[in-house]
């Protein structure tokens, strides 16, 4: 047969690691997210000292007045409705002209 069993693929295998099989995987991605986290807050606080306060209030009312704009109201309605519906209202539109 061509699909014999080798007889030396289970002296092949990798030998078993040390310590808890819990330890591989778990925790370290636990400890990374954890890490991870620390460090991202740690550059918001100084992103947020270096900037300022009233910059940032500047900053949220401006993004806030846009995504409450007439326009981005339309675009967020635009893209709710049916494709096909939009393209015969434009087509509509220029046909009246």
């Amino acid at each position: 047969m061509f699909w014999s069993k080798n007889k030396n693929s289970d002296k092949q295998k990798k030998p078993p690691q040390k310590g808890l099989p819990c330890d591989s995987g778990v925790h370290s991605n636990s400890d990374k997210s954890q890490r991870l986290r620390k460090e991202a807050l740690a550059n918001v606080r100084t992103a947020r000292h270096e900037i300022g306060e009233e910059a940032l209030d500047r900053i949220a009312a401006a993004m806030t007045k846009k995504q409450h704009s007439v326009v981005e109201r339309a675009k967020a309605d635009i893209a709710k409705t049916d494709s096909d519906r939009v393209k015969d209202e434009i087509m509509m539109m220029f046909g009246d002209r």
